[in-house]
């Protein structure tokens, strides 16, 4: 375990090195190296923008929001921590489950705020609700989407939303936030058109091109007045009704809109029209000329200061607020700003443990400095730089960080600067005889988990007098719970190296937490206090999340919402560690143990799986299977008695599996074990029951060694036994010769096994290919029966590809059935046209679009462009990751002259078929975007798009 504790303290965050000297020898030297240290750990966490931009005010942002909400609860409107603020934070991939107020985190407190809403729906003006819609999308609550967008759908009239005084106030933001949402093609758009367009004022030359309101004076004239963030909105919902910029009225809106804006810009780069805030107006212009595509730095004073500039050098105030009013909703509008820009916060939340205390004159506490950020929390307390406000009250030991040292009784602040942000905590001494002051003694709660995962001791409280061996330390708690332990010393004090008989082997061994947390420094010197709770627990590994106190109650008192007779499910800090992998994994990947049968999940922790809208890849016994994010939301686990989500794979006996084969052993071969496969939902009493449908779920069978040339070549398949029948049917699969897997689409389970034949698959071909450059794929897609021939044997490579063809071949390749209800709302796709089941049942899922209101063009050669979206949104159906931010995508796009003539609704689409190597230019410098395609080449893609969905070696 030295070996763990080197490695540990070499190990600072992720990937970064820190050194670790706690006992300095030369006090000039060690302060030599904490510098050093300062500068080589500090200067990298800092959040450089785009192009070398400084450090954003995005940290900042998150910062006063979590202090806001901490200290002020939820308020469900954008003037305070609610739907829309949660929106904006998840934007930024700020975890807020730790967010808590009064007991309530700020995810389930906007769920609560979002189902009173939905209870009355007609009290709540379209702007929350439409701030709410967005806000549960991003939380991955697609039932409670789909009310909010049954409600504002039905409220939609020739007026918008809402009507009467100040309803534009209400109506834009609510069309913006569905355009941003992606749901503009719910709302009558012929309305939300004339709406828009009727609204924008054209009273004289001061508020040409924008919109806003109007009042009546005591004479009774009406006076018009231009607001900025309406017309922000206004101009971003007209983009979105007319993405194409095929609607002239629109555009010419749209322009003059952008010119108004643009000519309220002032000296240093803001933007601001009479007294509004120069943050909130600034931040509006960044995030709209994003969402149209448009560079911000373009829009330049004469001195060349942008919006970009005003936000990263001017827009936060030394207090830490921003603009003008300082408020919540300066801080969502820069941080949604800093989102546009593709610029993510760093730094989430840093704090001081205790926040406040009392000591007596000559007592001594040790503070701990907290920096929480996208891979959790970690106590920097050796790398602050600690003081004390007024000296003469306490000071800070120098030699041990954070350690302070009351003096003379008064309150004084203790602060910690940390990578550019203070945290501080409230210190109170007093006299001897003024009560409070250092304890003789301290109750703390006290666990030990066992290299098994077993409890050694039960999470319970013990009592730490200060004449313990250890004084009041965490291992003095160790101590006084009488559970056996040994310790050595080594150069950092005291090691812990036997606990129960359980001792510490190389890279395994014992760890502690206090509070969630593990600090940098040996047990023997971590000063306890009242009420702290100490785990000690077997690491097995350096990436290994320690156990959680409330997790272990549950399982020493039997608390948990398992049944006795119901198998341990995964541990929280497996859990943890998986959620934390599932960014770079694009998937959250548990595995079950060599011996074990079945993988359990609890209610709650497939609550928590959902809540990070990423696959989950669970494998037993060999088998993997991979439940896309809408597949764990299954009705039969919404029961409020339901326990476990329960993934099976048990391998039949070999007799057993000999017997089921025997009937189809003159045309079949069994090659490797028959699986019997299951995915249950467990009631807290035990009952299990099989869950009905599970849409989207892959499995993987591993292949045999011997087997693998055979599915090569096309002669393994999987197979699945017919219970009623008695009879095997095929499935097919798709083999993945990296990962010696075969790989199927299952609704349902029951037995499984993979089946060799003798007899090599047909490959369909057709005359006029041969020789053809792209052969080999329009054979492979003809084959799996995605592409067809046109008559007469041929293919006609050379033809041009339609936007029905590709449509149809799309819905194929995802498994759709056809669906001419989903074309009627296109008026040019006749219901007797080959191809209207096909393009109904691609535009349900989502997959297609329109070229206007009301029509598809399906005989129009489809352009580049188009094809890169209709890619793009398959392979994110199918739970491929395609996301890209903004300077990803102009990194993309760099190297095509033609980049700023492919449509701003593509951009991202295109960036991300070049980056997947999916598409290439036509030219070495010209993509190409309204270009038409060929047959040859529509195959060719679509082969790679097939290629990239497979599960990747990698990822299993």
């Amino acid at each position: 375990m030295v070996e763990f504790y080197k490695a540990l303290h070499e190990k600072h965050r992720k990937g970064v090195r820190t050194l670790y000297n706690h006992k300095r020898t030369i006090k000039k030297l060690s302060l030599l190296l904490v510098l050093v240290m300062a500068v080589t750990l500090l200067t990298p966490a800092v959040n450089a923008g785009a192009g070398g931009m400084p450090a954003s005010p995005a940290n900042n942002a998150v910062q006063f929001l979590y202090n806001e909400y901490i200290q002020k609860g939820i308020n469900n409107s954008e003037y305070g921590v609610g739907s829309y603020a949660i929106y904006v934070l998840k934007q930024a991939g700020v975890d807020v489950a730790s967010w808590v107020y009064n007991g309530e985190n700020l995810n389930d407190a906007v769920i609560n705020a979002v189902y009173k809403d939905i209870s009355q729906p007609d009290n709540v003006p379209a702007k929350i609700l439409a701030q709410d819609l967005v806000a549960v999308q991003a939380l991955g609550r697609s039932d409670l989407a789909d009310q909010l967008v049954e409600i504002l759908k039905n409220r939609q009239t020739e007026n918008g939303f809402d009507t009467g005084a100040y309803s534009l106030f209400s109506n834009l933001p609510a069309f913006d936030l569905l355009g941003r949402a992606g749901l503009m093609s719910v709302v009558k758009l012929v309305y939300a058109k004339e709406y828009i367009l009727s609204q924008q004022l054209t009273v004289n030359e001061e508020v040409y091109g924008s919109w806003g309101g109007s009042w009546t004076d005591d004479k009774g004239n009406t006076n018009y007045f231009a607001d900025f963030m309406a017309t922000a909105q206004a101009v971003r919902a007209l983009h979105y009704l007319d993405p194409g910029g095929q609607d002239a009225r629109v555009q010419a809106a749209i322009n003059n809109g952008l010119n108004w804006m643009r000519n309220q810009q002032k000296a240093d780069g803001s933007f601001v029209a009479g007294w509004d805030d120069p943050a909130i107006d600034t931040a509006e212009v960044v995030v709209t000329l994003k969402a149209l595509g448009r560079d911000p730095a373009d829009w330049k004073t004469g001195d060349g200061k942008t919006a970009v500039d005003y936000l990263m050098n001017s827009v936060l105030n030394p207090d830490g607020s921003f603009g003008t009013s300082k408020n919540a909703m300066d801080a969502i509008w820069v941080l949604s700003a800093c989102n546009s820009l593709g610029i993510k916060p760093t730094v989430w939340r840093f704090y001081l443990d205790p926040s406040t205390n009392t000591l007596n004159i000559g007592a001594q506490q040790q503070f701990r400095a907290v920096w929480q950020d996208a891979y959790g929390q970690s106590d920097v307390t050796q790398w602050a730089a600690w003081s004390v406000a007024d000296s003469s009250i306490a000071s800070v030991d120098d030699s041990v960080y954070g350690l302070v040292k009351a003096i003379k009784a008064g309150q004084t602040v203790v602060k910690a600067v940390y990578n550019g942000l203070t945290a501080s905590a409230t210190l109170t001494v007093k006299s001897a005889g003024g009560g409070g002051g250092t304890a003789t003694a301290v109750t703390v709660g006290m666990a030990v988990v066992g290299m098994n995962n077993e409890l050694l001791f039960d999470p319970s409280y013990v009592t730490v007098s200060k004449d313990n061996k250890w004084g009041l330390t965490a291992l003095g708690a160790l101590d006084a719970s009488g559970v056996p332990y040994h310790t050595s010393t080594w150069s950092w004090g005291v090691l812990v190296d036997e606990i129960a008989g359980q001792a510490n082997s190389g890279m395994a061994g014992w760890m502690y937490t206090v509070n969630g947390q593990v600090p940098s420094f040996g047990p023997e010197k971590y000063n306890i206090k009242e009420g702290d709770r100490i785990i000690f627990y077997y690491s097995k590994s350096m990436d290994q999340q320690p156990p959680r106190w409330d997790d272990l109650v549950k399982r020493a008192s039997g608390g948990s919402s398992q049944a006795a007779n119901l198998p341990a499910p995964v541990s929280d800090s497996t859990l943890n560690a998986a959620i934390e992998d599932a960014g770079s994994a694009g998937r959250v990947v548990l595995q079950a143990e060599d011996n074990q049968t079945v993988l359990a999940l609890t209610v709650d922790q497939l609550a928590k799986i959902t809540g990070v809208n990423k696959p989950l890849a669970v494998t037993v016994q060999g088998v993997q299977f991979v439940l896309s994010v809408d597949s764990l939301k299954v009705p039969e686990l919404k029961v409020a008695d339901a326990a476990q989500l329960q993934v099976k794979a048990q391998k039949l006996s070999s007799t057993e599996a000999r017997d089921l084969a025997e009937p189809v052993a003159g045309e079949l071969k069994l090659v490797g074990d028959v699986y019997e496969l299951d995915v249950l939902a467990v009631k807290k009493d035990g009952t299990a029951q099989k869950i009905a449908q599970i849409p989207g779920c892959l499995v993987m069978l591993p292949v045999p060694a011997e087997a693998k040339e055979a599915a090569a070549g096309g002669r393994v398949k999987v197979y699945r036994y017919d219970e009623s029948e008695k009879t095997w049917e095929e499935v097919g699969g798709t083999y993945d010769p990296a990962a010696g897997v075969l790989t199927f689409k299952a609704e349902h389970f029951s037995k499984y096994a993979l089946m060799e034949t003798s007899t090599p698959p047909a490959v369909k071909t057709f005359a006029d290919i041969a020789g053809h450059w792209a052969q080999k794929e329009i054979e492979f897609m003809a084959t799996k029966g995605y592409v067809a021939g046109v008559g007469d044997n041929k293919f006609a490579p050379e033809a041009t590809v339609t936007r029905a063809e590709f449509a149809a071949i799309l819905a194929r390749m995802a498994g759709l059935t056809a669906d001419p209800d989903g074309a009627r709302c296109f008026n040019d796709v006749p219901q007797n046209a080959w191809y209207c089941g096909m393009v109904g049942a691609a535009a349900k899922a989502g997959l297609v679009r329109g070229t206007g209101e009301h029509s598809f063009a399906p005989n129009e050669p489809i352009t580049r462009e188009q094809m890169a979206a209709m890619m793009v949104r398959l392979m994110a159906r199918e739970g491929q990751d395609m996301s890209i931010g903004e300077a990803g995508a102009v990194r993309m796009l760099a190297g095509f002259e033609d980049a700023a003539s492919i449509s701003p609704w593509a951009r991202n689409s295109v960036a991300l078929v070049v980056r997947e190597g999916i598409m290439k230019g036509r030219t070495v410098t010209q993509f190409v975007p309204a270009g038409h395609t060929t047959r040859a080449e529509a195959a060719v893609v679509l082969c790679r798009v097939w290629q990239k969905l497979q599960p990747a070696a990698q990822n299993k």
